[in-house]
């Protein structure tokens, strides 16, 4: 028996479209949609894919391929962070070294072990001497230093920390794991609070005086920019950083060769989604059967990723 020996079949924005138009009886097959069609199809199938996104897809499935790891680096005065396209100090990759000498404020160049991996337009973090994080962005580099953009407003000491990273990390839809990383990779785990209450709830949460490694954070989705609260009012050491594990946002349908953001199975869901969405657009019936057969295939979409957790038994005194 012959196979192809092929596993990459995928589809495209305006592909889910057609069959979607095809599955009401809308198109026939020597038919092309017109523009106006694709642009009202293509909002409700970005509609769609951001509803199933997440875990918000009617089961216990996770959204595994949307699962990513980003750094987010501390200060010592606050314990308020934005995680989104706003953030500093939130990425996925970064490159770490120390400074060569003490640098004073006012000086933009600033001597480092390595400068190998850093580019104009990097954003570049060193640990101070007052025991925070000042941050600017590279202007250029050279063998053993980097020039910032702005002059160091407070002095860093020989040996100081140094990040720096390219990319502004995703806002995440939900954060599943912490963990605070020393500078040895050293891993702590740290508690996700789960209400807004308990974290609020905190007495000294913002008192000055709570410096400390951060032991529990609470993360509040918002629109755009998300926020994520410490336990502590500032980090103690900001050379340790905080290492999270999240999903993050189903990406957009922009262009027609767009491929979605979901395994195979979800291509027939996605289809026959969209098909019950734009019913009424066409005037078209949506009948039991087309109905049987979109929640039969989302139903096995479902289940290609559940959620897994751990369970035990324990033995102890039967009351009497």
């Amino acid at each position: 028996m012959a196979t192809s020996g092929v596993y990459t079949f995928s589809v495209n924005r305006d592909a889910i479209i057609r069959m979607a138009m095809l599955n009401l009886g809308k198109l026939e097959q020597s038919e092309t949609p017109t523009s106006s069609e694709v642009a009202d199809c293509s909002a409700f199938l970005n509609m769609l894919v951001k509803q199933w996104q997440g875990t918000t897809d009617f089961a216990p499935g996770l959204k595994t391929w949307t699962r990513r790891t980003a750094h987010l680096f501390l200060h010592n005065n606050t314990g308020k962070y934005i995680l989104g396209p706003a953030a500093t100090g939130w990425t996925q990759s970064y490159l770490t070294t120390s400074t060569t000498a003490t640098v004073a404020a006012g000086i933009s160049v600033i001597p480092v072990m390595s400068s190998s991996g850093m580019s104009s337009g990097d954003r570049f973090g060193i640990e101070v001497s007052t025991g925070d994080l000042y941050w600017g962005t590279i202007l250029s580099v050279a063998i053993g230093s980097v020039t910032l953009t702005s002059p160091l407003t407070v002095s860093a000491l020989t040996g100081s920390t140094v990040f720096t990273y390219t990319t502004v990390s995703t806002q995440p839809l939900k954060i599943e794991n912490v963990m605070l990383r020393d500078s040895l990779i050293n891993d702590t785990p740290i508690r996700v609070m789960p209400t807004s209450n308990e974290y609020y709830q905190l007495p000294s949460r913002e008192n000055p005086v709570n410096i400390s490694d951060p032991s529990s954070v609470y993360y509040e989705f918002q629109l755009e920019n998300s926020f994520l609260f410490t336990d502590v009012a500032g980090s103690q050491d900001v050379t340790k950083h905080l290492v999270i594990t999240y999903l993050e946002a189903e990406q957009d349908f922009v262009n027609p060769n767009d491929s979605p953001e979901y395994p195979q199975e979800w291509y027939l869901p996605l289809s026959l989604g969209l098909s019950k969405l734009i019913a009424p657009m066409f005037n078209a019936p949506w009948t039991a059967l087309m109905e049987e057969s979109a929640k039969m295939s989302l139903a096995i979409a479902q289940k290609k990723e559940p959620e897994k957790s751990s369970a035990y038994f324990q033995c102890g005194e039967i009351p009497v």
